[in-house]
This record gives C-alpha cells, structure tokens and sequence, in this order.
C-alpha cells in the first residue's frame, strides 16, 4: 500500500466470519484535505471578527463614558447652581424621552428642587410683608396717639381718654395678632401626630352641624345640615385642632355672607379608588373668592381681595391646611365671584 493512499483515504477493516471461511472486507473513504491557505483565511476570518467586536464594544465605552461623564457634569454644575441660591435659570434635561434614564431621572428631580426653592423663597417674602404690614399698623397707631398725648397736641381730657382707650384697643389687637403668629409657629407635626387618638369622627362631625346651626342664626344666617354618617366610623385625630379647624372654616362662611345667605354643611361616605373617605363640605352662597385668589388661598399671611379691609393676619386657612395635612386628610376649595364657596375636606378611614 502507497503512502498517499493512506494520506488521501480512510481505511476501515471489517471480518465477517462464515463457515467456509473468515472473509475481511475493507473499506475506503476519501480523506479531505484542507489546503494551509484555507487554514489561514479562516484564522483570519475569526480574528478580524474577534478585532470587529472589540472595537464596537471600545465604541460603546465610549459613548456610554461620555454620557455619563456629561451627565454628571450637568448634576454637579446644576447642584452648584442651586446651593449658590441661583434659581432664576430653569435646569433643562435636553435628553430625549426615548433615552430617559436615571441621570434624567436626578435632573427633573432638582428642576422640581427648583420650583419648590422659589415657592418656598415666594412664601417666605410673604411671610415677611405680612408680618411687617400687619403689626406695623397697630404700632403705628399707639405710637402716633402716645406722641400726640406727650406733645400736648391732645390736651383735653376727654380727648386724653378717648385716645388711651383706642391705644389699649390696639395693644389688645397687637397681644392678640402676637398670640396668633406663635401659635401657628407651634405647630409642630411632629408633636400633633403624637397626639392623635382614635375616636368617632362622625359624632365630632355630627356635634360640629348643631354648633353651626346656633352659631349661624345668630348672625342671621340660613343654615341647612345633612349629616349622612354611620355613627362607628372612628380615626385618629386631635379633637381640639380638629374643632379649630371646622370653626375657623364656618366662621369665614358667616364673615363673607350677608345677612339671610345660606349656609349649608354636608357630610357623608364616598368610595374612591382603593380607599373609603368622609366628605365634610361647608358651602356659602357669599361673595366667593377670586380666581386669581384661589391658588394662595391656604398660603401664610395670604389674603384676598375680598378680605383686604377685615382685620386679621390671614393665618387662619394656613392653620387650616397645615393641621389637615398633619392628619393626613385633603381640603380644597371651589369658589366663584358673587355665587359662593365651598371647602371640601376629605378624610380616609
């Protein structure tokens, strides 16, 4: 047997027994023979895949290291703008919605921060005109009337009187707007919720409609109750601020009614979403709230066109909203120009 035909074929022996003989059969397969340059071109095949996908995958770390190197950079430069107290310029994310992703994410988050920092900024200058306007006017007042009594520019003794007592008026009124600035700065949530106790809210409720009903004819006002509550409903609440909360509600309905306006006060079950609610609503056919009004209504020392001229702070609906809040309840308003208002609580049990 040649060598190249043991390179080029396969051999196989195969016995095959019989009685006669023993036969062996041999088989031949040919061998294929794969040239050196196939070899090669194969290897290189592979190896220039290998290098393509190394180089995609550099690409990619690239790109995706870029990203979020930008990224980073815009949430510091961002975060910086915020800590230097520079809210006037917007924080964009010029990322498009198809490639949002946690970075985007961070950057509405402090955009959001944003806002809520000029709110906040907003309310603070508030808080600080209506501190400066309110208490300055009382001030004013005694201070004007002291001098005058000590410059002898009022001399006559019923003059004198006259004038002491309106000076004691209004050191009483500026006691009284004092007390109720601390009040509301003690308001502590922290200290309310420590004293929430679990009790029946639909007889505080229920009590609260017939105080209305006395206090209401009173002042001349038409009063109409519906108190559609099972009397077992019980959730934790402070009764005291809870009550604060009702009578300040009603006493505004009384103070921006007339004389024979109606006063109606409603209470009943409602079923949204997952959870079970109480609506209190307190609705008054009065001179309503302005629409440019109704957004700042529940801000500290926010008053509106209508109460510009009463006396007061415009404390009272800030107390209102922070002690709902603390309870974890919902109050909003609905009001339009000379047709009324409504204040709608909602408390989930």
């Amino acid at each position: 047997m040649h060598q190249k035909h043991q390179i080029n074929f396969f051999y196989q022996f195969t016995s095959i027994p019989s009685k006669e003989s023993d036969t062996l059969l041999i088989t031949r397969v040919p061998q294929k023979k794969v040239s050196n340059e196939k070899r090669i071109r194969t290897i290189l095949k592979v190896l220039m895949i290998v290098i393509f996908l190394t180089a995609v995958s550099l690409a990619l770390i690239t790109i995706i290291s870029r990203n979020i190197f930008n990224s980073l950079n815009k949430i510091e430069k961002s975060s910086s703008q915020l800590a230097e107290g520079k809210l006037d310029k917007p924080i964009t994310n010029d990322i498009s919605a198809a490639r949002q992703n946690e970075f985007s994410t961070i950057m509405h988050s402090l955009e959001k921060m944003r806002c809520e920092l000029i709110e906040m900024q907003a309310s603070k200058n508030r808080f600080m005109m209506g501190i400066s306007h309110d208490l300055r006017t009382p001030v004013a007042v005694i201070k004007g009337y002291s001098e005058a009594i000590m410059d002898g520019v009022i001399s006559d003794k019923d003059e004198i009187q006259k004038s002491m007592e309106l000076i004691e008026q209004k050191t009483s009124q500026l006691e009284e707007m004092i007390d109720t600035l601390l009040n509301y700065m003690k308001l502590n949530n922290f200290e309310i919720k420590e004293q929430l106790v679990k009790k029946s809210i639909s007889r505080l409720i229920i009590d609260f409609s017939k105080y209305a009903e006395v206090t209401a004819k009173i002042f001349k006002r038409n009063v109409h109750t519906n108190i559609d509550l099972p009397e077992y409903i019980e959730v934790p609440f402070n009764e005291q601020l809870i009550q604060r909360s009702f009578e300040n509600l009603l006493s505004n309905a009384i103070r921006y009614t007339k004389e024979n306006d109606l006063i109606e006060i409603k209470a009943y079950t409602k079923a949204l979403t997952d959870s079970n609610f109480i609506i209190l609503e307190i609705k008054d056919t009065g001179y309503g709230v302005a629409k440019k009004d109704l957004d700042y209504i529940f801000d500290l020392f926010y008053r509106g066109t209508n109460s510009r001229q009463e006396e007061g702070m415009g404390i009272g609906l800030a107390v209102v909203k922070n002690i709902m809040d603390t309870h974890g309840w919902q109050i909003s308003v609905e009001s339009q120009k000379k047709k009324g208002s409504c204040f709608t609580i909602k408390i989930p049990y």
